[in-house]
């Protein structure tokens, strides 16, 4: 009787690394990341900021040129800010779901250890359809490289700064006395 529960444990033991939990994919404490953009399509390097107001598992992103965001993932709502234009548009879903780096429901593999920006950091690698990715994660939750690969083209981000410090609710509103419109309804896809 003792063999069988014995070999059940050595299975789940030996179970392959895609098997294992996903990675911690938002911070448990405040924090400013600074990223380098790398890859794409124009391969030109630029920077974003992002900040987590962990405690609400809140996420601000700044891009330049663009504008930024605020994702809610607590509640699974967000809205994109558009300065020039005194709007707020609420985040399409499709858009919501790609904020954390690499997909919660993906495939996840642990692949070993680097730093990154002073911090050490877990490479998992991941699969989720035909994409396939690499996010390196500290033991909080930071994600300090995220790279993605879709239809041949690689790019993603890697961090440059890590700044832990309390952060301002205020940052995380709508701005005041913006227009706000409704999120773009979902593309249908052609048929085939």
């Amino acid at each position: 009787m003792r063999i069988p529960i014995i070999l059940t444990l050595l299975a789940a033991i030996a179970t392959p690394a895609a098997a294992q939990r996903s990675p911690l994919m938002m911070p448990t404490r405040d924090v400013t990341i600074t990223y380098r953009l790398v890859g794409g399509q124009d391969g030109h390097p630029a920077n974003m900021e992002m900040s987590w107001m962990a405690a609400r598992h809140t996420q601000r992103m700044e891009m330049p040129g663009t504008g930024w965001s605020v994702a809610d993932h607590a509640t699974n709502t967000g809205f994109i800010v558009m300065d020039e234009a005194r709007r707020v548009m609420d985040m399409p879903a499709s858009v919501l779901r790609r904020q954390l780096g690499a997909p919660q429901d993906a495939v996840f593999t642990r692949e070993g250890t680097e730093t990154v920006a002073g911090y050490s950091c877990t490479v998992w690698r991941y699969q989720d359809g035909a994409n396939e990715g690499r996010v390196c994660l500290t033991s909080d939750g930071v994600m300090l490289r995220s790279m993605i690969t879709v239809r041949g083209t690689a790019g993603g981000v890697e961090a440059v700064q890590v700044t832990y410090a309390t952060q301002d609710p205020a940052r995380f509103l709508p701005p005041a006395g913006y227009q706000r419109i409704p999120a773009p309804p979902p593309r249908e896809r052609p048929a085939r």
